[in-house]
């Protein structure tokens, strides 16, 4: 007897879902494990042995996915059914047990530990990048932290798998330093003995833990990268060093300080004879007027990553008269800090008065020292930012990270130095431009991370982006500046090459209409409107990096060439100040530059001007309240969160703005 299926339902659907098939099949799985049967990878750690299936391991771990299917391709033409061996470089860090009990978990979804074994299986866990296991084992040592074992979970390694863990790590250590400071695991670290020399008590009266140990933090990054590393730290932990506030607003060795009443003092001549550890670097050593800088706590929180590592304070506290105790991961290795203020005094030798009397210098000077506060840093590091001055605030909209394209914008507010997060634009967008037209922003074009776009967005009083006519040709990186009541779109990338195409909007009959092209197709090039011109500066095209220019007169509806710039680059800003064009910034093609130029229409000339205290590619630049920004960027290892400023007298950059008593 046979069934006519003809006769049943034609919608008729078996489904069936077995609950228990994927528990079934991990334990068939754990079993040809055991048994080594099929097993085509041998896991070699350290001494031991560890047999698997090449799919079921990487399916569990980022870096086994990354090992297996590299040999995977070598063993293409192998003999099939060969075993592959990988031996894992763990060191003596990761324990054997530690694996062994992961390989387990793959295949059974199980995990097992006591508190003991936690922290050798969370070090293997990062180490294989199991982010799934890596997030509840940090759940879990959260529970039981403690000021005495907190230094010892910030200390292992590869935890920056997870940058929330590390984060509430640090948050817990700084909430909890005046404790921490006195546990044997603190005291027992590497210490790091600064000495700051002052020029008056008020100085040392009004300087805070957090701003003396970032400029310490700060010393020790320029350092580290004018010497080797592992001599510098040697030398680091070795000696005293004592440091001065030179003019430019940054600590510098007082072996360096020059001849002068400051430097004339016993207590400096002491130390310039014992001192052997010399550093140089460019710029001013002068030492600066009596001031205080002033750095934020959250700075540290939000501060840029050290090369290959990380570089941040993680907690200060007060432990005598102008005497910091400061926790500091240096290029992932925890140290102390331990910083000393000191008056600079002089010694009155005269033998017939009474015995010597110390004195400050400055001392009889009433005034309180200049304030000035450390820029606030935005939220995260980014580049590829339309810039732009709205209402005499700084606007930053979108950009890109090293993770994804934005759509997140921020204001910053120069007079009270704080950062407002405004409503985001209605799409991802980095590598975009901006300009304001009566008060409205528009930001144009860009690249959501997978394509060109051709929309574009305005930003108005309604505090809301708004979508406006497209451009007629999709382009990222193109330059974007306002010209007698409309907004011009220069060049640009559109995926293949850079492209000569230009279009003007009207913000009257939002339309977009083409003007005259350029002579050279540019991508990533600078663009600015000054006296009744648009000028388009340096850029790229596929590879190249340019250094001509060109100038366009909307009067006759065309370009011509001027002088060119001295050093080719692209991915820089550009902005005019004070009657004159500025290039700040970018890349030659190999490097990120700290480098700017200066243009002056009427000597037609391009002259080099003070150079940055970063170096930034993919830089935005804005004119807010006489000043010229330089915002995030790319340093070349690092995506920046920092901004700096061209002081007013245009002769250099700075980090601080003064502020009032």
């Amino acid at each position: 007897m046979s069934f006519n299926f003809n006769s049943y339902n034609t919608d008729a659907m078996f489904v069936m879902k077995d609950e228990d098939h994927q528990m079934e099949l991990l334990n068939s799985l754990n079993m040809m494990r055991k048994s080594r049967t099929f097993c085509d990878v041998i896991l070699n750690v350290g001494n031991c042995e560890f047999y698997g299936h090449r799919a079921v391991l990487a399916s569990s771990s980022r870096l086994l996915m990354e090992i297996l299917s590299h040999d995977g391709d070598e063993k293409k033409n192998s003999q099939r059914g060969a075993i592959t061996t990988c031996t894992l470089n763990t060191g003596p860090l990761i324990d054997s047990s530690a694996v062994e009990k992961l390989i387990e978990y793959t295949y059974t979804s199980r995990l097992e530990a006591n508190v003991c074994q936690v922290k050798s299986i969370f070090q293997a866990v990062c180490y294989l990048r199991m982010d799934r296991i890596a997030k509840e084992l940090a759940h879990f040592i959260l529970k039981y932290l403690n000021v005495n074992n907190c230094i010892d979970i910030r200390s292992l390694p590869s935890i920056s798998i997870s940058i929330s863990f590390i984060n509430q790590l640090n948050s817990f250590i700084s909430a909890h330093m005046k404790e921490i400071a006195e546990t044997s695991h603190f005291l027992s670290l590497p210490c790091i003995r600064i000495e700051i020399l002052n020029q008056t008590k008020q100085e040392m009266s009004l300087s805070t833990g957090d701003s003396v140990s970032q400029l310490v933090l700060d010393w020790i990054q320029r350092c580290y990268d004018d010497n080797e590393p592992e001599t510098f730290f040697n030398d680091l932990m070795k000696n005293t060093f004592m440091l001065y506030l030179a003019s430019d607003n940054i600590l510098q060795d007082c072996s360096q300080l020059p001849p002068g009443e400051l430097s004339d003092t016993e207590i400096v001549q002491d130390y310039k004879k014992l001192s052997i550890h010399k550093t140089r670097r460019k710029g001013q050593i002068q030492p600066a007027k009596s001031r205080v800088l002033i750095c934020n706590s959250k700075m540290h929180e939000q501060g840029e990553s050290f090369p290959d590592g990380d570089c941040a304070i993680l907690g200060v506290t007060c432990v005598g008269e102008h005497i910091f105790s400061a926790l500091a991961s240096l290029k992932g290795q925890l140290c102390s800090l331990s910083i000393k203020l000191k008056l600079n005094v002089s010694i009155l030798s005269n033998p017939s008065t009474e015995p010597p009397l110390l004195h400050s210098r400055a001392e009889s000077h009433q005034s309180l020292p200049d304030l000035y506060s450390a820029l606030t840093p935005m939220t995260s590091g980014k580049c590829a930012v339309g810039c732009a001055n709205l209402n005499n605030n700084l606007l930053v909209c979108g950009g890109y990270d090293r993770a994804e394209f934005l759509k997140t914008v921020e204001s910053y507010d120069p007079e009270q130095n704080v950062w407002e997060t405004l409503e985001p634009m209605c799409e991802a967008r980095g590598r975009l431009n901006i300009a304001v037209l009566n008060n409205k922003v528009y930001a144009v074009g860009g690249c959501n991370g997978t394509t060109e776009l051709s929309t574009v967005e305005c930003y108005d009083t309604i505090k809301k982006w708004i979508p406006v006519t497209s451009l007629p040709l999709a382009r990222s990186s193109p330059g974007v500046c306002e010209l007698n009541g409309k907004i011009y779109c220069i060049g640009g990338w559109n995926g293949q090459d850079g492209i000569t195409q230009n279009d003007v909007y009207d913000p009257n009959t939002n339309e977009w209409t083409s003007i005259a092209p350029l002579q050279t197709g540019r991508n990533q090039a600078g663009v600015c409107a000054m006296n009744g011109k648009v000028y388009v500066v340096g850029g790229c095209d596929a590879w190249n990096c340019f250094n001509t220019v060109e100038c366009y007169d909307p009067v006759v509806h065309s370009w011509s060439f001027i002088e060119p710039i001295i050093t080719p680059r692209r991915g820089f800003g550009l902005a005019h100040i004070k009657g004159k064009l500025y290039v700040v910034g970018g890349s030659d093609g190999t490097q990120s530059l700290a480098t700017t130029e200066i243009y002056d229409p009427n000597e037609k000339i391009w002259i080099p001007g003070p150079n940055m205290i970063t170096s930034r590619a993919n830089v935005g630049i804005a004119v807010v309240r006489n000043r010229l920004y330089a915002v995030g960027g790319f340093s070349g290892k690092i995506f920046l969160n920092s901004i700096e400023f061209l002081k007013e007298s245009m002769d250099e950059w700075t980090r601080f703005s003064p502020r009032n008593t």
